[in-house]
């Protein structure tokens, strides 16, 4: 594992085609958005079977390792956090990793290192934790957002519908259910004031 700042990990996602949009979005340029959201499990077991999910897309065979860029990793009570800092903290500085989270945000994981990755996703999902997964591969990366909401991102549609089948049994959303939810709110405000006049 080989822990990075911003400048690295940026450098690092423009190699597998990936560049960052100016208010600091991850994409694919000059590719339409294929992508659908998963709202990812709260209990710990179901959290396991998810972030395995993540790694063995395809086959477990197929694991190249990948970047998870930590993005917001202090959300949440400090007294329930600091147990996942301190987890992925340890693994770090067992591995070389002696620079803090706020200097390296990104760590960079080789083919062997299946363990190590799993243990890191399933904190971020555990915790909440704004973060982006993307496979050395570079064909699909996920971005992990605060509302349990897991974005799954391809480089074309063949790839997306791959993922879509995998990870069909938890019930994937073209519209992000919580954008959906505020519109939705949005227009119940609006009734209403209509309604009142």
């Amino acid at each position: 594992m080989k822990v990075m700042a911003f400048e690295e990990a940026q450098k690092w996602c423009s190699q597998v085609g990936l560049r960052f949009t100016r208010d600091g979005v991850l994409r694919y340029p000059r590719s339409p958005e294929h992508r659908f959201f998963v709202l990812a499990p709260e209990e710990f077991r179901q959290i396991m079977v998810f972030t395995y999910a993540m790694l063995v897309f395809r086959s477990e065979s197929d694991f190249c390792g990948g970047l998870l860029w930590l993005r917001r990793w202090s959300i949440g009570s400090p007294q329930m956090v600091r147990v996942g800092w301190r987890i992925i903290e340890d693994i770090r500085r067992v591995h070389g990793g002696l620079q803090s989270l706020e200097v390296a945000p990104a760590q960079l994981f080789r083919d062997d290192e299946f363990v190590d990755l799993h243990a890191f996703l399933a904190q971020v999902v555990g915790f909440g934790w704004v973060a982006e997964f993307v496979p050395s591969t570079g064909n699909f990366f996920l971005h992990f957002k605060d509302n349990r909401q897991v974005c799954f991102t391809a480089e074309s549609a063949d790839v997306l519908n791959e993922l879509r089948v995998d990870f069909g049994h938890w019930n994937p959303t073209d519209e992000d259910p919580m954008v959906k939810r505020m519109a939705e709110l949005e227009r119940e405000a609006v009734d209403r004031r209509k309604t009142r006049h």
